[in-house]
């Protein structure tokens, strides 16, 4: 018993650290930092799925106080509120089996308005604008190139950005919320994958998630298509909610899509080479996504997966 006590406490000490440490690189290092600081939730999905839900928020309680004395308060509850928060419920699920779609996207939810809250209370005066923030960061790294409006470096912050990026500005103005959601999201589901991939190398491997038959209701398609029509309104303020409406879709559209695009894949039994050519593909021609989007808007209609069903091997 004491043996295993101190294994749980060696994996929980581990875990923290490890996902402080990521956190603590993306935010300090600019070069390389935050595809690490992205993984930092992790390791608390790790330690949650494998050793319960107690674990999971003492190790994210463990890694916040790591992070004070070499991050500002409000950056480490971020960390907090962002990775800490979502993961011992993510890994709780992934223990029970359950879906990593669905438990992302509550925990996106709640992340995005709880965020928002944490820079209204931490942020004032101007900078409570978090566009304005981005607006900041984009206008100082322009000038350092020396290409901000074709001026020099350091030529002020007033200096305008050019016509083409405030026009991007004011799209991620109206879209902000929509954007946070799906990137929260993101950060949610692909951590969940890379602490399920850890544990099936583990004897507490937990049942490795059902990619190919994600499907959304038949019903959603009616809440879709009203919200693309209100997006192209005249109205400012009734285009800019059907547009944080609209984004959000069309993202589980295209996570529908890509299941049914790996239902296929396996369907024809690709080999490993093929689906790594298609996965860079993918990553190199971003626009080659519209054909998985059409796959999970038609879905309701066409029923791809049980139109050609995975046939069992030797048949």
């Amino acid at each position: 018993m004491r043996m295993r006590v101190s294994r749980d406490l060696a994996d929980l000490v581990a875990s923290s650290a490890l996902a402080a440490l990521l956190f603590a690189t993306g935010a300090l290092v600019p070069l390389f930092g935050p595809p690490a600081g992205f993984l930092s939730t992790a390791p608390l999905i790790w330690i949650a799925a494998r050793h319960g839900l107690v674990a999971g928020y003492l190790g994210g309680a463990l890694a916040t106080a790591a992070l004070l004395p070499a991050l500002p308060p409000p950056v480490a509850l971020i960390f907090a509120i962002e990775h800490a928060l979502p993961a011992g419920y993510l890994g709780w699920r992934l223990a029970r089996g359950r879906g990593i779609v669905t438990g992302s996207a509550l925990a996106a939810l709640l992340v995005t308005l709880m965020v928002t809250g944490a820079a209204w209370l931490f942020l004032d005066g101007s900078s409570r604008d978090p566009v304005r923030a981005i607006e900041e960061q984009l206008r100082a790294g322009l000038e350092e190139l020396g290409s901000l409006g074709g001026g020099a470096p350091g030529a002020g912050p007033a200096t305008p950005l050019a016509p083409g990026i405030e026009e991007v500005i004011a799209l991620i103005r109206r879209v902000l919320p929509a954007v946070t959601l799906i990137g929260v999201f993101l950060e949610c589901s692909l951590n969940s994958l890379v602490a399920c991939r850890v544990l099936a190398r583990t004897p507490a491997a937990v049942p490795p998630p059902a990619l190919t038959v994600f499907a959304l209701p038949d019903w959603l398609i009616w809440v879709l298509i009203p919200c693309l029509a209100l997006a192209l309104a005249p109205q400012p303020m009734l285009s800019t909610v059907a547009l944080n409406l609209l984004l959000p879709l069309l993202f589980a559209y295209l996570l529908q899509g890509l299941s049914i695009l790996l239902h296929l894949v396996a369907r024809a039994r690709l080999s490993l080479l093929g689906r790594t050519l298609g996965a860079i593909a993918f990553a190199l021609f971003p626009w080659l996504l519209a054909a998985p989007l059409l796959l999970g808007l038609l879905d309701f209609r066409f029923g791809f997966r049980s139109r050609w069903p995975i046939e069992p091997p030797g048949a």
